[in-house]
């Protein structure tokens, strides 16, 4: 067990030494930052919540001694936070009827980290609405002096209208990129593990994934509102239903994958989907979370392969 913890502690510690580059705006560091977490991830599936806890505490009291609590507040929310929700809901099980081990499935984990970054999002709003400080004006303010630093050559009236375009769905786009990143460095995580033989739980089947119930009725609330309010109100909840939307649309990337392995030249379609999410920008990615919608509420894939399989164990 030591031997345990010492591996832990020494998984926080790389996962910090990674991020710290970026942290500290060195250039260069953003791609070391993007993988910070890995170890982390590793280190909790491989070895179960409490060394991932204490992985994650050592991270972040090594960025406090080192950086102070601004940075390592950073780091936490954007490394240690993510990897320790996502590892304790992947290590949940329970024992089947029939006498195996059911793990927590994948629509479950997702939603939650969503659900997460959506909590935060809706957090920070409420809290600069209470301090007279809307954070549609935040969002602006501090996007004008990220353009102004990157490219103070570009016209001011050019930098308003990327302003304009962009700080609308902002926070939507940070939260979706956090969610995104996250399940990235966990599925690498687990696959890494699963080829050396040293991961606690099989890999989950993510073309079988099935959300709950909760996520639907906490998108559509947020688009709801977001439709009838304004001013703050309609940014807030334009930018949480938005955040709420990424499980759906990995919902609807394993729709497509279902439908490609049922045509003919299934992996050219497949790369043809993504480019042209990837090239059409939001609207693709809209789209593909409305296949999700349908899925979740229409069943497509039950009629294309049968009812999709596993059920959230209890949090015991």
């Amino acid at each position: 067990m030591p031997k345990t913890y010492l591996i832990a502690v020494c998984g926080g510690l790389l996962s910090l030494i990674a991020a710290m580059p970026a942290l500290n705006g060195a250039p260069g560091g953003l791609l070391l930052f993007y993988v910070a977490g890995l170890p982390i991830y590793m280190i909790g599936f491989a070895y179960g919540v409490t060394a991932g806890t204490v992985a994650s505490l050592s991270g972040f009291v090594a960025a406090t001694a080192l950086g102070g609590m601004l940075l390592a507040g950073v780091f936490a929310l954007v490394h240690l936070l993510p990897a320790w929700t996502v590892i304790r809901q992947a290590m949940l099980q329970r024992t089947a009827p029939d006498g195996h081990t059911e793990w927590m499935p994948p629509g479950p984990i997702v939603a939650s980290l969503a659900g997460l970054a959506a909590s935060l999002m809706l957090l920070a709003g409420l809290v600069f609405m209470a301090n007279g400080m809307g954070l549609s004006t935040i969002v602006g303010d501090r996007l004008s002096e990220v353009l102004a630093a990157v490219a103070p050559d570009t016209p001011q009236s050019a930098r308003e209208e990327m302003v304009q375009l962009y700080a609308p769905l902002l926070p939507a786009s940070l939260g979706s990129s956090w969610v995104i990143m996250a399940l990235v460095s966990a599925t690498v995580a687990q696959a890494i593990l699963a080829r050396a033989g040293r991961n606690l739980r099989p890999t989950p089947r993510y073309a079988n994934m099935v959300l709950p119930e909760w996520i639907s009725w906490a998108m559509v609330g947020c688009a709801l509102v977001s439709l009838v309010a304004g001013g703050e109100i309609e940014f807030l909840a334009r930018n949480l239903s938005l955040a709420l939307a990424v499980p759906f649309f990995l919902l609807g990337l394993a729709v497509i994958h279902h439908w490609a392995r049922r045509v003919r030249r299934g992996n050219l379609a497949l790369v043809a989907v993504y480019f042209l999410i990837f090239v059409v920008g939001w609207a693709g990615l809209l789209v593909t979370a409305a296949i999700g919608v349908l899925e979740q509420w229409g069943g497509i894939r039950h009629r294309l392969t049968g009812p999709a399989s596993g059920t959230p164990p209890h949090d015991e």
